[in-house]
């Protein structure tokens, strides 16, 4: 279970990262880890992603068909491990289109 002032400092960190990109990457890898929710914390994490994105004009963050596997792997890796490096660098190359 989730302690909310924990949840809290690290969204407020996140929320004070200047790149708008990593801040997206960190926030979708922190949500869908942190299991906030009972359900849907995938896609709740792609949402708040995406609007962290888009509310600056930067993009949009999705796993392209081809490469959800991957995707699942490496974040399977990631709840493992607790290394976001891999799964950050495949999300900002494979997964992000920039506008």
């Amino acid at each position: 279970m989730p302690i909310e002032s924990i949840v809290k400092e690290r969204l407020s960190d996140i929320l004070e990262m200047t790149d708008v990109y990593q801040k997206a990457v960190s926030a979708l890898l922190f949500v869908t880890r942190g299991q906030l929710f009972i359900d849907g914390n995938k896609r709740t994490s792609a949402i708040f992603a995406n609007h962290i994105l888009i509310s600056q004009g930067a993009g949009l963050i999705a796993i392209p068909e081809d490469d959800v596997l991957e995707y699942k792997k490496l974040l399977i890796a990631y709840y493992e491990t607790n290394d976001a490096s891999p799964i950050s660098k495949f999300l900002l190359e494979k997964c992000l289109t920039k506008i």
